[in-house]
C-alpha cells in the first residue's frame, strides 16, 4: 500500500489531507491528476447509471443532513436495493424492478415491496 500511495503522491493524484499541518488520518486531497481522474469517473458513472437508466435521476444534496432525513428515507432502518447480474447480457438490474415488470406483463398481483430480499431472489429464480 505504501508503494501505491507514494506513486499516487509523486504523480500528483492524491496528497494526505492537511499534510503541511501534520496530516489528518484517512483524509486525502486530490492533486491535479486526481481531480481529472475523479471527474472522468464521475462523468462515466452519471452517464451509465443516470442518463442511460429510465429508473434513476440525478440528485446532488448535502451529505450532512438532519438525522430525521435518514430515518424517513429508510436508510437507518435497513434500506437496500437488491441487485441481480444477468450472466447472459452482462447487465445489472434491481430485483424489485424485475418483479414489477414481470407482474405487469403477466397480469399478476404480486408486490415486491412486501417481499424481503431473499423472497425477491427466490421469486426471480422460481419464475426464471
Amino acid at each position: 500500500m505504501d508503494t501505491i500511495v507514494a506513486l499516487a503522491k509523486g504523480r500528483g493524484f492524491v496528497y494526505p489531507g492537511s499534510e503541511i499541518y501534520g496530516g489528518l488520518a484517512n483524509s486525502w486531497d486530490y492533486g491535479p491528476l486526481g481531480v481529472e481522474l475523479k471527474n472522468n469517473i464521475k462523468k462515466a458513472w452519471l452517464k451509465k447509471f443516470v442518463q442511460e437508466s429510465p429508473y434513476n435521476v440525478g440528485l446532488d444534496s448535502a451529505i450532512l443532513m438532519n438525522p430525521e432525513t435518514w430515518v424517513a428515507s429508510g436508510h437507518l432502518g435497513g434500506f437496500s436495493d437488491p441487485l441481480m447480474d444477468c450472466k447472459s447480457c452482462k447487465t445489472r438490474h434491481r430485483a424489485d424492478k424485475l418483479i414489477e415488470d414481470y407482474v405487469a406483463e403477466n397480469g399478476l398481483n404480486d408486490n415486491p415491496a412486501a417481499m424481503s430480499d431473499e423472497e425477491m431472489m427466490q421469486y426471480i429464480k422460481d419464475k426464471g
